[in-house]
């Protein structure tokens, strides 16, 4: 395969976020297809399967899309050359014509939920204080919107219940620290009123709250337990109590419109398991429903059909690319919709990892994917880069596609390994290992990274003096973490809208991350300088490539300029790609492709060299 090129792997198609019409019969969802992600919709028969066809271009990122309940609705999100100042906006699927929702220039609208009757749209904004989210309902016939919740907090809006005399809000709790919520259920009757339904001491998060038919709440928690499971919340806010438990995390599930069937995901060391079941109006699980089998891979929002007879999701593994499924209850076979294309690639491009454990400085287990070419080029060990996730809280899965195109490509032709680890902080593997980073402890997660190296030279596959690392946003900064705190370790970095001076970082980050972010890492000016590369600049031994977006919000540029220039003022080698009009991450296929293609120039000089 080594005439693959990097290009294949940038171009292939990838669709998410799927949700069947109100007439059960098509499915909208996003592609990349047309070269930036926009909202498609396919004909969800089996008989016309090819017929995706394109709903938006807006010329910029449509960042959400979802259908409207009992209308030929559909609501995406859209934002000004990834500023993320998030719009919100209605698509007549009937018409083809779009109207706003919710735009403000400088002002953030993040979608809540449907009424059951799609009349209405709950949103979070932050139009009254850039630091702060409150909670807005709007009326989609008139466009009218109103202030139901005020809170100079990071409020999430939440789904309505069946009448719509209830809305439920989730609120961190930072001064708990990183990980810590409550929800909250907002009384719409005239009389009003705010109740508290999840008082809990230490930390605890709850997600994906749905009310049931009986006024109970249906809400993922890690409350009193390591791992995420589905909780019931009485309606009278009493005692809560599981109703579906696993030793991995709950990470998705869905009710059925009228209530009587649960679909749930777990999370399995990174692999998805489906399942579905009967439940009541009080949110009882009953029998287990037969479905469909599913290649092994990585699961994410699920939704049923209307008339309760079927699942659609996204689905992605190491050979297949994410794309549109439908699984229908009793069915021998999943059927995959959208049908993304991987152009001149063959199916087999990426090899499976390996799911694999190594110990860390304090003996800690690491889980990470280990992808070996199946044919080398070359005998002697290979190079190796390890790519790590950002977020801090986040986990990388088994799946390359639509990552790092340039890893891939090299991967692919048998030229390289890759290695992509969850170091503690990451998610999917407990609460204590989601912590384990937490402020002072931040450090211990690039050690981590450090260690990485020291299991790959014994594997024997891997040369240890080609090994180079690559991350974007946090794995940015893990990134120039790992160049200055062990720089004879690295032949290459890649650093793509990274932290490199958590005091800049924290002044010039937007507004409402500010609070949020500081849970995460602290505030301390004395630590913030401790951890932050850009002091340490000096030990820089590898060569580094840094990317960046001029309109980042999140991690503004900034951050790039400063490693880029303390670098260069070093005499170390250092090359800087800046995109105009793109945010915290390169959308656009012609910048994608220009970003790529350096990426690959720059591993194959100084890692494959």
């Amino acid at each position: 395969m080594g005439t693959l090129q990097v290009e294949d792997f940038v171009r292939v198609e990838l669709a998410m976020e799927s949700s069947f019409a109100d007439d059960g019969q098509s499915i909208a969802f996003r592609s990349n297809r047309s070269g930036i992600p926009q909202a498609w919709i396919v004909d969800a028969r089996g008989e016309a399967l090819a017929s995706a066809r394109q709903l938006t271009d807006t010329g910029g990122v449509v960042y959400s899309a979802r259908t409207q309940p009992r209308r030929a609705g559909l609501l995406y999100v859209t934002d000004q050359g990834g500023d993320e100042q998030y719009e919100l906006r209605l698509l007549d699927l009937e018409t083809g014509t779009s109207r706003t929702l919710a735009a403000a220039p400088g002002v953030i609208h993040t979608p809540g939920g449907w009424s059951r009757d799609g009349a209405a749209l709950s949103f979070a904004s932050n139009r009254r204080d850039r630091r702060f989210f409150d909670v807005y309902v709007v009326d989609v016939e008139s466009g009218r919107d109103r202030l139901v919740y005020q809170h100079d907090g990071m409020n999430a809006a939440g789904r309505f219940d069946e009448a719509r005399t209830a809305l439920l809000v989730s609120r961190p709790n930072l001064d708990a620290g990183a990980g810590d919520n409550d929800l909250y259920r907002v009384r719409l009757t005239p009389e009003g009123g705010v109740d508290r339904l999840t008082p809990h001491p230490g930390i605890a998060r709850w997600s994906g709250a749905a009310f049931l038919p009986g006024g109970g709440v249906l809400a993922l928690s890690d409350e009193g337990r390591e791992f995420v499971g589905l909780q019931r919340i009485p309606a009278d806010a009493g005692k809560r109590s599981y109703v579906l438990e696993s030793d991995w995390d709950l990470e998705f599930f869905a009710l059925s419109p009228d209530g009587t069937r649960l679909a749930a995901s777990v999370n399995r060391d990174g692999y998805s398991d489906l399942g579905v079941y009967e439940v009541d109006r009080q949110g009882t699980l009953g029998a287990a429903l037969p479905l469909p089998a599913l290649p092994e891979g990585v699961i994410s929002l699920l939704r049923w059909r209307p008339d309760g007879g079927a699942v659609t999701f996204t689905h992605s593994s190491a050979r297949l690319p994410s794309d549109v499924w439908i699984a229908e209850l009793g069915a021998q076979e999943a059927v995959r919709v959208s049908q993304s294309r991987l152009g001149s690639l063959p199916p087999d491009a990426i090899p499976e990892p390996a799911l694999v454990r190594y110990p860390s400085f304090d003996g800690l287990e690491i889980p990470a994917f280990f992808y070996v070419p199946r044919g080398r080029s070359t005998d002697r060990p290979l190079p190796c880069l390890i790519l790590v996730h950002g977020g801090p809280e986040a986990q990388a899965r088994p799946t390359l596609w639509g990552q790092r195109a340039a890893a891939a490509c090299l991967l692919a032709r048998g030229e390289m390994a890759v290695l992509v680890p969850n170091v503690r902080g990451s998610t999917g593997y407990g609460k204590t290992y989601q912590h384990a980073d937490d402020v002072e402890r931040r450090m211990d997660s690039v050690r981590d990274l450090i260690a990485a190296t020291d299991w790959l030279a014994r594997t024997g596959i891997v040369d240890p003096e080609r090994i180079g690392v690559a991350g974007a946003s946090y794995g940015g900064f893990m990134t120039l973490a790992a160049i200055t705190e062990a720089p004879e370790r690295w032949a290459a970095a890649v650093d793509l809208f990274g932290i490199a001076n958590y005091e800049t970082f924290m002044e010039r980050t937007g507004a409402w991350r500010r609070a949020h972010r500081a849970a995460e890492y602290g505030s301390d000016p004395a630590f913030l300088r401790s951890i932050s590369p850009i002091h340490k600049a000096d030990r820089i031994r590898s060569p580094l490539l840094v990317v960046q977006g001029d309109q980042d919000v999140r991690v503004p540029p900034h951050e790039s300029e400063q490693i880029v220039e303390t670098v260069r003022a070093n005499g170390g080698v250092v090359d800087y790609l800046l995109f105009e009009q793109e945010g915290h991450g390169i959308q656009k296929l012609p910048n994608r492709l220009a970003m790529e293609r350096r990426m690959l120039e720059f591993l194959e000089e100084h890692l494959l060299g």
